[in-house]
């Protein structure tokens, strides 16, 4: 099965919980301007959201997205099975089922539920899928209680059984003792959920400037007027910004104390590679924007987003020390030297730099 793609960072966010009722009925509406796949994948989490509107909201969005634009996301290796499952269970059109079907990442759980009432044609993708039969035995069960099966699926599928004996009793193997279960690693502990406040209610506009604005960048009167607009925002207008607004707003508001926000900027369908390099440097945000970024397999294949993140000391040094073999020999060198990088990432440079078998 093929891996997922990484998960919008805004849409991991909700996913976590502690996001406004208000905020959430707009996300289940289509009001956010994500890609399409990032949509329905938030839509897809918002079907099972505990209030009544918010569920009702995703369901409509979900059954009225178009068929033409749901094929190429139900046809990539790409997309998280909780998307395909809920396609190919809710929506009926024949070409999605279809296309879900014959995606390898679809859950043989979800083909096994709808097994007995798939039609002729739809049962045909299954049928001629062993790998997926022998793999989940109970789902070649499910497919002959299909009483549209035609002669020849019901030869195949007994076949199948005949010659891979399934179903027939083996003689009990010996139950090995069961192996000692090693101690579980402490779990990182998750961030706290969204509790900042809709806009910067505690935050004068002075302190905005501070807060968003290094001293060079409070000189500049065009960055003074976008922190003034975003001060006025409220967390929706600030939410469509960072996903709609230009460079320079998403360049602030990646600084904003409030967690939806600044994973706004990160999810943002207009954010380029250069930009995140540049925020992978940023000193003033927050460190689980710096670990959201170490963690996303595209990003860090970028070369200048990892050096960043190993010279940023506000990275975690988890981030940073798994990233440092990854530097070429002449940056290693330069941290091994440099004071300004926490003193674990600057050892372990140092290491790189002495090789095996030296002594410190």
């Amino acid at each position: 099965m093929a891996e997922a793609r990484p998960t919008n960072p805004l849409v991991e966010q909700f996913r976590r919980g502690g996001v406004a009722r208000d905020l959430r009925l707009m996300a289940a509406q289509g009001l956010l301007p994500l890609k399409p796949d990032d949509l329905v994948e938030m839509w897809t989490d918002l079907v099972m959201d505990p209030d009544e509107g918010v569920r009702t909201a995703a369901d409509q969005s979900l059954s009225s997205f178009p068929a033409t634009e749901l094929q190429p996301i139900l046809k990539s290796r790409d997309t998280p099975a909780s998307v395909l499952s809920w396609a190919v269970t809710h929506r009926t059109e024949h070409e999605l089922r279809e296309i879900a079907l014959q995606n390898t990442s679809l859950p043989d759980e979800t083909i096994e539920a709808l097994a007995p009432v798939l039609t002729q044609a739809l049962a045909e993708l299954v049928v001629i899928n062993q790998q997926r039969l022998l793999r989940r035995t109970s789902l070649l069960v499910a497919l002959e209680s299909n009483t549209g099966l035609n002669n020849d699926q019901k030869r195949r599928l007994r076949e199948l059984r005949e010659s891979f004996r399934i179903g027939q009793a083996a003689a009990p193997e010996p139950v090995p003792p069961p192996a000692p279960v090693p101690p579980e690693p402490e779990p990182e502990p998750e961030p706290a959920a969204e509790v900042a406040p809709v806009g910067d209610v505690f935050m004068t506009e002075d302190e905005a400037i501070v807060r968003y604005l290094s001293e060079d960048e409070r000189q500049q009167t065009t960055k003074i007027s976008a922190v003034q607009k975003i001060y006025r925002q409220n967390t929706a207008e600030k939410l469509i910004t960072a996903l709609k607004g230009s460079r320079e707003e998403r360049a602030i508001l990646i600084r904003d104390p409030n967690r939806l926000v600044s994973k706004a900027v990160l999810g943002s369908p207009r954010l380029t590679e250069p930009e995140i390099e540049a925020i992978a440097g940023m000193k003033s945000v927050s460190d689980e924007i710096l670990r959201t970024i170490g963690s996303h397999r595209e990003w860090t294949k970028r070369y200048g987003v990892i050096k960043n993140l190993v010279c940023n000391p506000r990275t975690p040094i988890g981030i940073a020390l798994s990233m440092v073999p990854r530097l070429n020999p002449r940056d290693i060198k330069g941290i091994s030297v440099d004071r300004n990088v926490p003193d674990p990432v600057r050892k372990q440079a140092v290491k790189f730099v002495k090789g095996p078998g030296k002594k410190s």
